[in-house]
């Protein structure tokens, strides 16, 4: 998987916890992610992080400008 690819994912399963949090900060939303087994202690996305992330961006596409494409 590209390395955009992947952090547009992380981003998605991130911006997702985040609005599951009331507390509204990145460490609790990443804390969610952890408890939900979306991410590992890592902050890695755990193989259920990476199928949300696909629910979320089911067409994520790398671009020529982001992927390194030439």
């Amino acid at each position: 998987m590209g390395t955009h690819r992947t952090f547009l994912q992380f981003e998605a399963v991130l911006g997702h916890c985040e609005q599951r949090v009331t507390e509204g900060s990145l460490s609790a939303a990443m804390e969610y992610g952890r408890k939900m087994g979306f991410f590992d202690a890592h902050n890695s996305l755990l193989p259920s992080g990476q199928l949300l992330a696909q629910i979320i961006l089911p067409t994520i596409k790398e671009t020529r400008a982001y992927s390194g494409i030439q």
